[in-house]
């Protein structure tokens, strides 16, 4: 069967070297279709919590593989950092490889609008003013997350289902976040401030598609370790969220499903 092709595809949070990551469904994404440009929206390598050897498995250089994989291809890759690889940004501007690395990009869809694609943790007083929390609140949630591994472990042998408090957790803190800080409303006023169309976003894991009333369009990824989200804009520039299915939690025969479509439409002009 052959691959999708997509002309652009936006993916983050995948948090390579954590716990919680799902590094074979990221690897799996990967590998399941082709694309024109591939932004990577922050959060991709977890700096906070994975910085030791024995988090950095083959699986975690296979996905890297995977990226570079798709730049020799002839897709153009984007990376804008965000702050769990904020280490990126002090080579902002350069290329890592073929692998263009810059704070933020502009992207044109195929309907004309222009995108603001930044990871957005500029916009989260947690990680700007309150640094440090943030920081306590990340090597928190991984010890909960290691925990939670081993629950499983437990309950696995005594022939149980799994249970998942660390990802319940994750989103409550998120969703604490996004309120708590205006993260959604900050992006688009400052999108709207720069004359862009729409914003495309990770940081809060809460995979969305919105267009406004007023034409503005909110586009945020979403993660991979609580949702295995992505969103693609096809060749004929509709957008769509996908959720991507791990083959170890297959119920069916599909491995995509579309939580969320969107048409752009109207073919007009290219990237830039």
């Amino acid at each position: 069967m052959s691959k999708p092709h997509y002309r652009t595809v936006f993916i983050s949070d995948l948090h390579l070297g954590a716990v919680g990551a799902k590094v074979e469904a990221v690897h799996d994404f990967l590998e399941s279709f082709t694309c024109d440009h591939l932004f990577l929206v922050g959060d991709i390598i977890d700096g906070w919590v994975g910085r030791k050897d024995r988090k950095w498995s083959p699986a975690v250089t296979a996905v890297i593989k995977s990226v570079f994989e798709h730049s020799n291809s002839g897709a153009k890759v984007y990376y804008t950092p965000g702050n769990h690889d904020a280490f990126m940004r002090r080579i902002h501007g350069v290329m890592f490889g073929d692998i263009e690395i810059q704070h933020s990009f502009r992207h044109e869809l195929l309907d004309g609008r222009d995108l603001l694609v930044v990871h957005g943790d500029l916009f989260d007083r947690t990680c700007t003013k309150y640094k440090p929390v943030a920081f306590i609140g990340a090597w928190m949630y991984e010890a909960v997350t290691g925990l939670n591994a081993k629950v499983n472990e437990n309950r696995n042998e005594k022939g149980r289902r799994n249970i998942d408090f660390a990802s319940a957790l994750k989103r409550g803190v998120k969703k604490f976040v996004g309120k708590a800080t205006h993260f959604e409303q900050s992006v688009i006023e400052f999108a709207k401030e720069n004359k862009f169309d729409g914003v495309v976003c990770g940081h809060v894991h809460r995979p969305m598609i919105d267009d406004q009333p007023d034409g503005f369009i909110y586009i945020n990824d979403g993660d991979w370790v609580e949702h295995c989200t992505a969103v693609v804009e096809h060749i004929d520039g509709q957008l769509e969220l996908l959720h991507f299915q791990p083959q170890s939690e297959k119920k069916s025969s599909e491995t995509w499903e579309s939580i969320k479509g969107l048409v752009t439409t109207a073919p007009k002009s290219g990237s830039k």
